[in-house]
């Protein structure tokens, strides 16, 4: 390989996304795993069973995805311990919580997930009655060894939160289908940021991770009280309760990658384009709220921060340069890297290698996770991550001047819908179901 592409495969790396953080973690993590491998696990009654466990499930319009996340739930706890919160819901979202034995409290107006949140714990009394709570989505599919996995983690007394391993609904993993490419690329992100950052971060020398997510994240009781759920002018909840943990050192956020719930991803790019800009939006309206303060939280978050903001200019830059350089025949400015100093690198040489490193990054999960269609999916990639990096951006500008209520509107949810067996089943007959 000659030297100019051995700078543009460098740059590529940088323009991918596999920068300094995510090598950096990854290292933590597999010194994790290793430290794991040589401890032996100690003997001692759980400090928390299911009996302490309450589930709370805001909802909005969520009638089609419901049923599906409550049945999921009754597996593993009764539905009396099912607590559902339906926020202004216009549809049978309450009717058939009620109808599957769960507890049901209705809102109106519509007030959003964090009010939602609120309102079910206090007028409930959720943090007297349970020692934990776990914070579930109307489409969440829980697995049903996910209490028996991370339940245990709440044995250290000074873990108070435990995080979910996220993983994608694949509905019909057989057939190649252009909506399933949201599903797709999630699934190779989900894996990439769980084993890179999210296991290192977590690892109890560290203590740094900057999300639970919001759609199966569960809290000790004993410091809700302590987290405002409802801070204002924020449109999402989940990072807003972990950087409250975080700042006020409440303790520390566990995970584990055995402790699984899938969750439905966008079918249609508006949804998925809605859905990805609110996340982005949430999360940097919750960076400018919190500000800095010294620890090493922001040891850890800040040099992401400045890696994701140069990437994202760089990802949306690559094309430009590549229509310039394919238009008018302008070049590259000279690099200098090293021993590589004043090299001339064409974009049609990183924007190749970037091609070839991110479809690597697709064959390696395919292969870790057994889904082949994730190559087929996999050449479209790139035209997602393009979109990523504007609304990564855009969010940013927003959030110095946009304030939000949280409010929220559902996008198209594509589970079973049992409103056929609800007219004709009994209460008894749905629970042995």
């Amino acid at each position: 390989m000659t030297d100019h592409l051995i700078l543009a495969s460098l740059l590529a790396l940088l323009v991918s996304g596999v920068g300094l953080n995510i090598g950096f973690w990854s290292i933590v993590g597999i010194l994790r795993l290793c430290s794991n491998a040589f401890r032996r696990p100690a003997r001692q009654s759980p400090a928390l069973g299911v009996a302490d466990v309450a589930v709370v499930i805001p909802a909005h319009n969520e009638e089609v995805a419901l049923p599906k996340c409550i049945r999921a739930l009754m597996r593993i706890l009764p539905p009396s311990q099912i607590f559902l919160a339906s926020d202004g819901s216009k549809d049978r979202t309450a009717q058939i919580a009620m109808a599957m034995g769960c507890n049901v409290i209705e809102i109106y107006p519509n007030g959003g997930k964090a009010r939602a949140l609120q309102t079910i714990i206090s007028e409930n009394r959720l943090c007297q009655k349970f020692k934990a709570i776990l914070i579930q989505d109307a489409d969440s599919e829980i697995d049903p060894d996910f209490l028996n996995r991370a339940l245990p983690l709440f044995d250290d007394p000074k873990v108070v939160v435990v995080a979910g391993h996220v993983l994608s609904r694949w509905p019909d993993p057989g057939r190649l289908r252009l909506e399933m490419l949201f599903t797709a690329y999630r699934t190779r992100l989900y894996r990439i940021l769980q084993a890179a950052f999210q296991y290192g971060q977590s690892w109890k020398w560290m203590s740094v991770s900057y999300i639970a997510p919001g759609f199966t994240s569960m809290y000790r009781t004993s410091i809700l009280n302590e987290i405002e759920i409802t801070a204002p002018g924020l449109v999402i909840e989940d990072f807003n309760m972990t950087f409250e943990v975080q700042r006020k050192k409440l303790g520390r956020i566990a995970y584990t990658p055995r402790a699984r719930c899938s969750s439905e991803d966008p079918t249609s790019l508006r949804d998925y384009t809605r859905q990805v800009a609110r996340w982005y939006l949430g999360f940097w309206q919750t960076v400018c709220r919190h500000g800095v303060w010294p620890g090493k939280f922001w040891v850890s978050l800040l040099p992401l921060l400045v890696e994701l903001i140069a990437l994202s200019v760089l990802f949306l830059m690559t094309p430009l340069l590549l229509v310039l350089h394919l238009l008018v025949g302008i070049d590259a400015v000279a690099w200098s890297i090293g021993e590589l100093a004043f090299l001339p690198v064409s974009p049609m040489d990183i924007f190749v290698s970037f091609l070839v490193i991110d479809y690597g990054l697709t064959i390696v999960v395919a292969a870790v996770d057994r889904r082949p269609a994730l190559l087929a999916y996999g050449f479209l990639f790139p035209l997602l991550r393009l979109l990523d990096s504007a609304l990564f951006l855009s969010a940013l500008v927003k959030s110095f001047c946009v304030q939000s209520d949280g409010r929220w509107t559902s996008p198209a949810r594509h589970g079973a819908d049992l409103s056929h067996d609800i007219s004709r089943r009994s209460q008894r007959e749905l629970h042995a179901a």
